[in-house]
């Protein structure tokens, strides 16, 4: 515990749809002078973190499920991993394709995918675990920092089709 507790501590709160109050290359710099080289490893490679990834691949094959459906194409070629479905994410996923607005959708995904960090870094107050939560919660918010800025509507369209 007191290996994070320093680093840990300085963090600024992080709220979903706020603009962040650092960016993620500061957040690394701090890790990189507090943290060993193993551990920045795990931090840059957060996404790839299994208790993520598996939510958010599965997430990510839901919704290609339901775009694909909707545009008539065969929904196998844009599935990722495993077959990792998860039958808890099929209403959201649903519900997020049919919003007519795609800015609208993905604050909806953003907002599961926010929510899905918190509880992982449930009971998880100076240890690896909440620095990796804290990472892809910033990488959250400065997309949605690059979505409000003037060639963000842009960048979401690239994403959504």
């Amino acid at each position: 515990m007191t290996q994070y507790y320093y680093l840990v501590s300085s963090l600024p709160m992080l709220e979903f749809g706020e603009k962040p109050v650092i960016s993620y290359e500061d957040f690394l710099e701090s890790c990189r002078t507090q943290l060993s080289p193993a551990n920045m490893a795990i931090i840059k490679k957060a996404e790839e973190w299994k208790k993520w990834s598996r939510f958010n691949t599965a997430l990510k094959n839901e919704i290609a499920v339901f775009r694909a459906t909707k545009k008539s194409k065969d929904s196998a070629k844009y599935m990722h991993g495993e077959d990792d479905r998860d039958p808890l994410l099929v209403s959201s996923a649903h519900w997020a394709v049919n919003l007519d607005s795609p800015l609208e959708a993905e604050r909806f995904l953003d907002q599961l995918r926010w929510e899905k960090l918190e509880e992982l870094s449930k009971n998880h107050y100076f240890d690896i675990d909440f620095l990796v939560t804290y990472a892809l919660k910033l990488k959250i918010l400065e997309r949605w920092q690059t979505i409000n800025s003037q060639d963000g509507m842009q960048t979401l369209q690239t994403l959504v089709t």
